[in-house]
């Protein structure tokens, strides 16, 4: 008699991080799982972990992709699909997973054969009610932790200073808080820096928690933290600030918390780069025609506000291309000027905010495209490689030439040394943006326009004349460069039209 060959799947456990009560503790799955695989002739390996549903890299998750791709096993053997992703992304990415590996998903109700369209079907309607349910415990749990912090509940790690009871409010710790509170006498009462309480410390042999040191970041963040008055203090997003008084023993009274936030804003600096010299659209935008990277300034609107020196009658302009140079460039010039003309930053930062609107647009769709099996950027990907093997061959070149030039005379030593450092950090870069497309695949194409996505939209709702430092910071991440153009000047009062083109990093 023909004996049946025994199927090899991949049993996949998974706990949540969410506190459900629905959910199903690892033992438990374990049994079921195994009892179904031994009743249906399966032979199986385990692949255990406890993680959220929204993280596609979890560590067993992704070494047992690394081992279907094997080509020795059947099928994933789980409690319910939601145990994979209750993420509709991440899930269709599953599915493209498991259609072109050739493999079932096996679960306790169903077996399910990706290349039956009706099984898609149906796992679509299932990620789409695990992700409402995820939605709904997130918000149930959010809904509890509300609640608790408006009774004193401190979550997370117990300040310096103090302990947590089992109720999870805050206590004095025996030995901790008498040092909270002589941080906050030499601060307050004995006039010393933070520079000067650590070196107080150190010298009483007074360490942290971790057995280091004090540091000014340290004190600072004591000296910062409301929690010292009795206070729990919560802004969550999307919530009312929950701010709780006398929701735990306070280490120090109302007016000495008050005098050291007095203290600490006063003697508060602005790093020097926050202050001048950096705003949303520097170092982005440059001349098509002459390569020039464009600068700003601050210029008088009005005559009277320049006789008065009134800065607040001061408007940001954007530089032409002679006017961006050094003071060195500017003397070693020689030739015609571009042609290139300014204008108010204002208007150039509108068009490129603008165009970061319309590249949302493009996010979305791309994403779409890959989840529906759209793998043309991978073409790009080897294209780009290329491109940049190419260039990395043409250095090789370039090196070996200054070698020759060097043995020829042609070069001084320290000319040739020069010349090359440069040639080989030119291609240190290259073998990193190499290594960077190394491995490039659906998931990380989807993650990487994902990110992009959340800063462009984080820069679109945010403040930029409040935080041109952060705003300017975002753009970098997104953008290359920024390529402007404006033919004619706007001296007679009259604004003239300006063309941009955006050259987005990570995008073909």
């Amino acid at each position: 008699m023909a004996t049946v060959q025994k199927k090899l799947v991949a049993i996949y456990v998974r706990k949540s991080r969410l506190k459900d009560s629905d959910s199903m503790e690892i033992s438990r799955q374990l049994e079921l799982l195994t009892d179904y695989a031994e009743k249906n002739n399966m032979e199986y390996e385990v692949f255990s972990e406890e993680g959220s549903t929204e993280d596609w890299n979890r560590p067993e998750f992704q070494r047992m992709l690394m081992e279907l791709r094997r080509n020795i096993y059947d099928g994933v053997l789980c409690t319910d699909q939601d145990r994979i992703t209750r993420d509709r992304t991440d899930f269709g990415l599953f599915v493209r997973f498991m259609k072109a590996e050739a493999l079932q998903l096996y679960t306790l109700n169903k077996t399910y054969n990706f290349m039956n369209d009706e099984d898609i079907f149906v796992t679509g309607i299932q990620s789409e009610m695990d992700n409402h349910f995820m939605r709904m415990t997130k918000r149930k749990l959010r809904r509890g932790r509300i609640q608790a912090i408006k009774k004193g509940v401190y979550f997370g790690i117990a300040p310096y200073g103090y302990a947590k009871d089992e109720q999870k409010h805050l206590l004095p710790h025996p030995t901790e808080a008498k040092i909270v509170e002589d941080i906050y006498r030499m601060y307050v009462e004995e006039g010393l820096n933070q520079a000067e309480i650590c070196e107080q410390l150190t010298l009483r042999g007074i360490k942290t928690r971790s057995g280091k040191n004090f540091t000014p970041r340290a004190t600072s963040l004591i000296l910062s933290n409301v929690a010292y008055r009795g206070v729990v203090h919560y802004e969550l997003e999307g919530e009312d600030v929950i701010h709780v008084e006398e929701a735990h023993p306070a280490l120090v009274d109302a007016y000495t918390y008050k005098k050291a936030q007095e203290i600490r804003a006063g003697r508060r600096t602005i790093p020097q780069q926050s202050q001048r010299g950096v705003y949303t659209l520097s170092k982005l935008l440059v001349c098509p025609n002459c390569g020039q990277t464009l600068s700003f300034c601050n210029k008088y609107v009005k005559k009277s506000a320049r006789r008065a020196l009134d800065k607040s009658q001061r408007e940001l302009y954007l530089l032409n291309c002679f006017s961006s140079k050094s003071q060195r460039a500017k003397q070693e010039f020689k030739g015609e000027k571009c042609k290139n003309n300014a204008t108010k930053a204002s208007r150039v930062e509108e068009a490129v905010f603008n165009e970061l609107k319309q590249h949302l647009t493009d996010l979305d769709s791309r994403i779409e495209a890959i989840i529906a099996g759209d793998n043309s950027f991978l073409s790009n990907v080897a294209r780009k490689q290329q491109e940049l093997t190419l260039q990395y061959n043409k250095l090789n070149e370039q090196k070996k030439r200054v070698q020759d030039g060097f043995k020829a005379g042609i070069y001084e030593q320290d000319e040739a040394t020069e010349e090359i450092k440069a040639i080989k950090e030119q291609q240190l870069n290259i073998e990193e943006e190499l290594q960077g497309l190394e491995g490039a695949d659906a998931k990380s194409e989807v993650d990487k326009h994902k990110k992009a996505r959340a800063k462009i939209e984080m820069l679109l709702s945010m403040d930029t004349d409040a935080n041109p430092v952060k705003a300017n910071k975002l753009l970098l991440d997104v953008i290359d460069k920024v390529y402007y153009w404006k033919e004619q000047s706007d001296r007679d009062g009259k604004t003239k039209p300006f063309e941009i083109k955006v050259v987005y990093k990570d995008w073909d």
